[in-house]
């Protein structure tokens, strides 16, 4: 029996070492219990709802790459922040009020903006986003401090790790820092999720982050951030994250970012702004994610 026992767990665990394994750029996690019920949603006076979108044109699409940066506010991001950006080929820009019907087509569009996602979490939590798929080899430049380094990695994923903290006039505050995940994922021991609802196995790789590229925006409930590259500056990370001519067809990609809080005492229900299955940005998030100034408990300055 104990024999019978002991073959049964290694089958067991045969089987969600596997259902870990990646292809070398992702981490991803097996839980004991999530093929029985979904973990429930994060619950608090500071939750964040993220509404985030991908979305993808040709490389060197011409309204990527122009007319909706005239529509942007890129003074959002502080002056020597935004220099070091541009150093390094990353452009922000902040869109307020009426969306501007060239974005707003492309976030409607399902084939322009396949896979839009809402994502929940506490104020002080980091969400990790993925620029595209992972590349074989990704080679790119990093300036800062007046001099210029060459990174190279292989098996390589290119992400933005985004800190979420609350402001006390009813804004949240986005912190994005790029960052690569490269090489081989190798397996850590059992540990609990990060909101501790259940055990699971992860996979982890080696990561460079950049924090000395990293940056600041505050921005209100219905306001967009948008994310791009710098389309001359061909070997600068920012063009590696979003410009990928190697595949096919060649791509373009712009990050599209909103974000929402719970006022107190809301039922939290991180979907209710999206259609099951269709997570596609309404025009305006529900009542219940919206904060004012006063209805809202902040935790930043």
């Amino acid at each position: 029996m104990m024999r019978l026992r002991r073959a049964l767990l290694l089958a067991l665990l045969a089987g969600l070492f596997a259902g870990c394994s990646t292809d070398g750029a992702k981490v991803r996690s097996t839980s004991w219990l999530q093929w029985m019920r979904k973990p429930a949603a994060p619950a608090g006076p500071d939750i964040v709802v993220l509404q985030i979108a991908l979305i993808e044109r040709p490389f060197g699409d011409v309204y990527l790459n122009g007319e909706l940066w005239t529509m942007t506010d890129e003074m959002i991001v502080a002056g020597d922040r935004k220099s070091v950006l541009e150093d390094n080929g990353f452009r922000v820009g902040q869109v307020a009020g009426i969306t501007p019907a060239g974005l707003d087509m492309l976030l409607k569009s399902k084939r322009s903006c396949a896979n839009p996602q809402a994502k929940m979490f506490h104020a002080g939590d980091t969400h990790l986003i993925e620029l595209g798929p992972s590349v074989p080899l990704c080679r790119f430049q990093v300036q800062q401090d007046g001099t210029q380094v060459e990174v190279v990695h292989e098996h390589a994923q290119c992400q933005l790790a985004v800190l979420a903290t609350l402001t006390n006039d009813g804004k949240t505050r986005l912190q994005f820092t790029p960052q690569v995940q490269h090489g081989e994922a190798k397996l850590i021991p059992w540990q609990t999720n990060p909101d501790r609802s259940r055990w699971e196995l992860a996979q982890q790789q080696p990561t460079d982050s950049f924090p000395a590229l990293s940056w600041e925006v505050a921005v209100a409930p219905n306001e967009w951030v948008v994310v791009g590259a710098r389309f001359d500056k061909p070997q600068s990370l920012g063009h590696r994250c979003f410009l990928r001519g190697e595949e096919r067809p060649p791509v373009q990609r712009l990050l599209v970012l909103r974000t929402s809080r719970l006022l107190p005492g809301a039922a939290a229900e991180p979907f209710a702004d999206f259609d099951d299955g269709d997570a596609r940005p309404s025009k305006n998030p529900p009542l219940a994610l919206q904060a004012g100034a006063t209805a809202a408990r902040g935790s930043g300055d």
